[in-house]
């Protein structure tokens, strides 16, 4: 799961979500990964937050748990949510919020059409999410890529 803001600055993200950010840790995506979580009723969720390039972070949810988008996307901002259900290898609706509003998917924002207009249409899992892919890639200016996931963002537990 994750959400892409056009959020510029990742502790705004942070702050955005409700964190502690006397608990944020500085890391790369491999490094948040691999960091425990806690079990039991220590377990807290966790997300890694990127900047992925000029006015856009990634939230990258790693316990299976992702926040609502109306936080972030509170004063202007836009906020699309990519989400495939674990164990079930389902993917979700390609989700836009702008300005606490959830406008339904990509596809039903007028704005957005140029975005995937000549991308070719595959029902399966992959070639949904390949296709969402793209689309936010298009949007933000950038893919992700290795650089993007080796770089240091903020490894944060959820409220």
């Amino acid at each position: 799961m994750a959400q892409w803001a056009s959020v510029d600055d990742v502790r705004d993200v942070a702050r955005r979500l409700g964190v502690d950010m006397t608990k944020t840790v500085a890391c790369d995506l491999r490094t948040a990964v691999a960091s425990p979580n806690g079990t039991g009723e220590g377990h807290r969720y966790r997300a890694w937050i990127g900047r992925l390039g000029p006015g856009w972070c990634v939230v990258v949810y790693l316990d299976g748990w992702m926040l609502d988008s109306d936080p972030l996307s509170s004063g202007g901002q836009r906020v699309f949510d990519v989400s495939c259900v674990s164990g079930v290898y389902e993917i979700e609706p390609l989700y836009y919020t702008h300005d606490g509003v959830c406008d339904g998917t990509v596809y039903d924002a007028e704005e957005y059409s140029g975005y995937w207009e000549d991308l070719k249409y595959d029902t399966s899992t992959d070639g949904q999410l390949a296709e969402y892919l793209a689309i936010l890639g298009r949007i933000a200016g950038r893919f992700l890529d290795r650089e993007f996931f080796s770089s240091r963002g903020l490894l944060v537990e959820l409220p």
